[in-house]
């Protein structure tokens, strides 16, 4: 493994005060990652798949506003927005409750029948090179 940057481990929380990271991952494995999610990739590699030789962070936000990506900041709102739900989960009223639960329910039976499909975005790199990205 050559290089490795990392960042103090620091208490994470919901709240937007929180410092968000962009990042690139480099390493090499003995498969081809295109057609696999992240997680996978991860454990392939920690069956002994492969190798990371780079974790490079190439940039630092101390909030949400900062983002500059509106798809990831998007993203981020809607999790920070769901975590804020599921603290408060018990001021709504039970009819919204209910109706949450059946969403999550259906929403869970969709994903378990739909595999994650890879989306052809540009390369950091080679702006014309495709690369594979996984939605969850």
């Amino acid at each position: 493994m050559s290089q490795t940057l990392s960042a103090p481990a620091k208490n994470q929380t919901s709240e937007p005060s929180e410092k968000y990271f962009s990042f690139q991952i480099q390493g090499w494995t003995n498969f081809n990652p295109m057609d696999k999610t992240l997680a996978k990739i991860a454990e392939d590699i920690e069956q002994g798949g492969g190798f990371l030789t780079l974790v490079e962070v190439l940039q630092v936000e101390d909030d949400l506003a900062s983002i500059g990506d509106e798809e990831v900041r998007e993203c981020f709102q809607t999790v920070l927005a769901a975590k804020r739900l599921i603290r408060n989960v018990h001021e709504l009223p039970k009819t919204l409750i209910e109706e949450l639960r059946s969403a999550l329910k259906t929403e869970e039976e969709v994903a378990q029948k739909k595999p994650a499909i890879p989306v052809a975005i540009s390369s950091v790199k080679d702006e014309s090179a495709p690369r594979a990205k996984f939605w969850p």
